[in-house]
């Protein structure tokens, strides 16, 4: 069967076709109008922007400073939910783990000791004031019953 009709479509097996059978035949008219494809959603991988889909994807690997500043901000925010200065945002609930806290708090300090002879001068004042805030208000919450 080399010729098939399906809802508007054509399906022509070209293997057999000889020289003058290859001119394109008009498209049949459609019975109903088929429906508007769902957008696909595209996911952005980790690590990236998402306000990045304009350009062109891009095949080089982040910059780790780029990744470790990401990550550093990321366990800040969530050393600052787990000293219960700031409520969970998913349940609006105070939650306090203050040994948590204190992983989390650690392990900024760690990265910016690390990080500190990578950085421009400029940029290593506020990763040290990131771990002193830290390190005080968790001094100050370890204080509250």
């Amino acid at each position: 069967m080399p010729e098939e009709e399906e809802e508007g479509f054509t399906f022509r097996d070209r293997r057999r076709l000889t020289t003058e059978e290859t001119a394109p035949a008009p498209p049949p008219a459609p019975a109903a109008p088929a429906p508007a494809p769902e957008p696909e959603i595209e996911e952005a991988p980790l690590g990236y922007d998402e306000g990045e889909g304009d350009e062109e994807e891009s095949t080089e690997l982040p910059d780790v400073r780029s990744v470790l500043a990401l990550f550093m901000g990321e366990l800040r925010n969530l050393a600052w939910l787990r000293m219960g200065l700031v409520a969970n945002p998913m349940t609006g609930q105070i939650e306090r783990d203050l040994a948590q806290a204190q992983m989390a708090i650690n392990t900024v300090g760690f990265l910016a000791e690390q990080l500190e002879p990578h950085v421009a001068p400029e940029e290593r004042l506020p990763l040290k004031a990131m771990v002193s805030d830290l390190r005080l208000n968790f001094v100050e919450q370890s204080k509250r019953p």
